[in-house]
């Protein structure tokens, strides 16, 4: 049987084979053998009929499909095994392009991996965004916690200023038809937090418990809900009572009731080591992926595809994942957004695509640098797992699939690759407070297809009760959190 390998293109390859009469002939009698026991004949014991009599019961072509794979799979087996460059992804199709008397003549079109053109990998100095700490991130952090505890009492005949709360029922229409997510009962508002749009909160302002309030207000050109933007709306609101806030006292009792420290310098000394913490790895972070984006600009890394497509998928399973963890459906997001379950795919394309670059560079690099994960490396993975859970060695290795083999051994590599890169490069400090770097590195997606980021803004309870006055909605604090 003869085939040939072509690259059509830098992403695709073709295999042409043959195969003569008597090599079409030796693969029919192929299948018969593997498959014969899968047909009954009057007459003959299953397994044991003779293929001419199966052909007669079944028809002349019972086994030409398998035939047909039979040949195409040993041609594809045969060029993977003879050219070590060769490298296809996903499902190749399969084409016969002629079919005699004479034998079989086919080809195969495969989608395959292109060679990555690695530019300067070792040697280079870049710029990347590093955060200091600062005494003021104790004081935020603090006054962050100090608002959590914060609870409020209601006031009777108390006049509404900034920063109280009032409790109100309110509906909303447009030209006077009420709309969806127009309408609450009991909703506690914190006039001034700009929770709700335009003036609403400022609207509310001077009002007691027990008035009526007309709110006008123009909902923004760019909201969520297309039906409503840039449209007029008018709220009719009951102030039902005015609560103002009861803010803690930064002291040990304080420190006492939302954490484990008798004393507030405790709980601010712990504070700082884990912001200290935090900001370290944020910085390695930042550090690791100034590298791979200046390794990538230096490099030419086409992706095919076939992997563009199932990283995209991978994206899109991911954001109807977290949507969902928050009682949201894909496509009620998108009919919100104002746009389409396919639109949002494609605004994530670039996105999928640098991730793809990103993996095909630092596989490459590993191949260049011959890197392989060692014994004593993988056992000594195994035993950190094992004291994480508890467990002895071998109960650790016995719980071990080829998957999740798979993936110790890719950990390992990419903390090798890493410490690698960063041993043969400099990073120097782009400019002193820059903007913050980021907690997900490009490096961490593009070795999983498992993407870790949540939306933390929005809890499931609040996405479940948003209204149409709020400013924004759940969905906008998805699209902000998941980019």
């Amino acid at each position: 049987m003869k085939q040939t390998l072509n690259y059509t293109s830098k992403t695709e390859a073709q295999i042409k084979f043959s195969a003569n009469k008597q090599e079409w002939e030796d693969a029919v009698n192929k299948v018969y053998e593997a498959n014969k026991g899968k047909y009954e004949v009057q007459g003959f014991r299953k397994g044991h009929a003779p293929r001419r009599v199966i052909e007669q019961n079944y028809g002349s072509n019972v086994f030409m499909d398998d035939a047909i794979a039979e040949i195409a799979n040993s041609a594809y087996k045969a060029v993977f095994e003879k050219n070590k460059e060769f490298d296809p992804i996903g499902e190749p199709k399969l084409a016969i392009d002629k079919f005699d008397d004479n034998g079989i003549e086919g080809s195969i079109i495969v989608s395959v991996v292109p060679e990555v053109v690695l530019g300067e990998y070792k040697g280079l100095t870049v710029e990347a965004d590093f955060v200091e700490f600062d005494p003021k991130m104790v004081d935020e952090q603090l006054a962050h916690a100090q608002k959590h505890h914060t609870t409020t009492k209601t006031v009777e005949g108390k006049v509404s200023e900034l920063g109280d709360t009032v409790v109100i029922d309110f509906v909303g229409s447009c030209d006077g038809v009420e709309f969806d997510g127009g309408k609450a009962t009991d909703h506690p508002l914190e006039l001034g937090s700009k929770t709700f749009i335009d003036t609403f909160e400022e609207q509310l302002v001077g009002k007691k418990a027990g008035e009526h309030v007309t709110v006008n207000v123009t909902f923004p050109k760019d909201y969520g809900a297309k039906a409503l933007a840039g449209k007029k709306a008018v709220f009719e609101c009951d102030v039902k009572a005015v609560q103002v806030p009861v803010v803690p006292e930064l002291d040990d009792k304080f420190a006492q009731n939302v954490s484990d420290f008798d004393t507030l310098e405790e709980y601010k000394k712990d504070i700082e080591e884990q912001i200290k913490h935090s900001l370290y790895h944020q910085n390695e972070n930042a550090k690791e992926d100034a590298i791979l984006d200046a390794i990538l600009g230096k490099s030419e890394v086409i992706v095919p595809e076939i992997m563009l497509e199932d990283q995209l998928n991978h994206i899109m399973q991911d954001l109807n994942y977290r949507l969902s963890y928050q009682g949201i459906q894909l496509q009620d997001y998108a009919n919100y957004m104002g746009t389409t379950v396919e639109a949002l795919r494609e605004d994530r394309r670039e996105d999928a695509r640098h991730i793809c670059q990103i993996k095909l560079m630092l596989e490459a690099i590993i191949k260049k640098e011959k890197m392989k994960v060692t014994e004593k490396e993988f056992n000594s993975e195994i035993e950190e797992i094992a004291k994480m859970q508890n467990i002895s060695t071998e109960d650790a290795k016995k719980g071990l699939d080829s998957r999740r083999i798979e993936r110790i051994n890719s950990d390992i590599l990419m903390r090798k690759l890493l410490k690698f890169l960063t041993e043969n490069n400099t990073v120097v400090a782009k400019a002193k407070g820059a903007k913050k770097a980021k907690t997900e590195t490009k490096k961490a997606e593009a070795k999983t297809t498992d993407t870790k980021s949540t939306a933390k803004k929005t809890s499931t309870k609040s996405a479940s009760t948003k209204t149409a006055a709020t400013k924004k909605s759940c969905a906008k604090t998805v699209k902000k959190d998941e980019k």
